[in-house]
């Protein structure tokens, strides 16, 4: 009755090995069967070596991409003596007919400065490259109590406000759909 328990632990062992793909057993084919188990049953448990084949190809991109290439005037190509060397220019989509547009427009106030809200509107409106500018704008709301500042998509506009409110002192602007 041990040599029958001794066999079918080894039989289990064998089938739970065979599952286990880390593991490999080495049993000799007679001795689960034949004999008793502690001199004939003697199996070791080691890692099978990783398979170590070729590696795989680098996969080829299904996606291809297409340049054209303009050449400047009078280029005229096929090696002729003259030629313009060809340059790749890059034209970007416009989307502005889709994108809703927003005016910022600053709001005259009785208590602004002139100096520091001019500063300020330079820093943070990009259009306005100057103090010059920036003075044409505040005198324009002072006098009819706003004036447009720029006009851009409704998060830049929402940007703009924001950071106008933000500045020491702080500026009032409002934004209006275009």
């Amino acid at each position: 009755q041990r040599q029958i328990s001794m066999k079918f632990v080894a039989l289990c062992c064998l089938l739970i090995a065979s599952e286990c793909s880390a593991l490999r057993i080495q049993v000799a084919p007679t001795s689960i069967f034949a004999g008793p188990a502690s001199s004939t049953c003697s199996f070791a448990l080691r890692r099978s070596q990783p398979y170590m084949g070729p590696s795989p190809a680098i996969a080829k991109p299904k996606t291809q991409t297409k340049q054209k290439t303009f050449t400047g005037a009078g280029g005229g190509g096929g090696g002729k003596p003259g030629g313009a060397a060809a340059t790749v220019t890059a034209k970007p989509k416009q989307i502005t007919e889709d994108m809703p547009m927003w005016k910022v427009i600053l709001l005259g106030d009785e208590e602004y400065e002139e100096q520091p809200v001019c500063e300020a509107l330079v820093r943070v409106i990009p259009e306005l490259s100057n103090v010059m500018q920036a003075k044409e704008r505040y005198r324009e709301a002072e006098q009819t109590g706003k004036a447009l500042l720029i006009v851009a998509p409704q998060e830049h506009a929402e940007l703009y406000k924001e950071q106008l409110a933000r500045e020491e002192p702080m500026i009032f602007a409002d934004i209006e759909e275009e």
